[in-house]
């Protein structure tokens, strides 16, 4: 099992690396909500560049799963963002951004009931009795969006070269579009208390990782 939410390594409650995270909310299914500074959550079934989540879910796989080693950061025309070093990154005008909010494989010991599809990935993110994901969000800006959302589930998605022996992985993540020049800050938060994880781990699960961008 792996299970991850943004920076926050767990290797001393399972014994195994953890680190990630990620965006988003339905409010944003129009451009009417479009802001000055840009970093905008777009809806779930966006694919900018191309690339829907499912296939950013496969991209970023072993990535996620090798806790953010940067050996595993994968070829994509995007920034992602995510935890680990100084959590500041710098681009260019123009390149949108995926934030990875949290992520969870099927590497032993598994929590609660791995989903055999999308379907029931669902009520296993979100199921009071799985992991109940709670108050799943991302502020750009001081602006928050929610990803209390099944649409910004990526996966599950094989991973037959997974660095950690997992054979799926789901990923909750969110592109945003891109943001002006100048310094943005960005924090991605939320609470997992459903019954399996807590089981595990012995209590509610929360995380809150800020970073900050430099556009120029």
């Amino acid at each position: 099992m792996q299970i991850q939410t943004t920076q926050i390594n767990h290797k001393s409650v399972t014994g195994r690396a953890v680190s990630a995270l990620a965006v988003l909310t339905l409010c944003l299914t129009t451009a009417a909500t479009a802001w000055a500074g840009g970093g905008n959550l777009m809806p779930p079934t966006a694919r900018p560049m191309g690339y829907s989540l499912d296939d950013m879910a496969s991209a970023v796989a072993n990535f996620s799963a090798s806790g953010n080693n940067l050996a595993y950061y994968p070829d994509t025309p995007f920034q992602i963002i995510y935890a680990g070093g100084s959590n500041t990154f710098t681009l260019k005008p123009g390149t949108f951004l995926y934030v990875k909010l949290f992520y969870i494989d099927d590497s032993p010991p598994v929590i609660g009931d791995w989903p055999a599809d999308k379907a029931a990935a669902v009520n296993y993110v979100f199921g009071s009795t799985e992991l109940g994901a709670q108050n799943l969000q991302v502020e750009v800006d001081g602006k928050v969006s929610s990803l209390q959302d099944p649409g910004y589930i990526g996966g599950p998605v094989p991973t037959p070269t997974s660095p950690d022996g997992s054979e799926h992985l789901i990923q909750i993540a969110g592109f945003l579009t891109p943001l002006t020049p100048g310094t943005h800050s960005i924090t991605i938060s939320g609470l997992f208390n459903g019954d399996a994880l807590v089981a595990l781990f012995g209590g509610p699960y929360t995380d809150t990782i800020s970073y900050t961008v430099i556009v120029k």
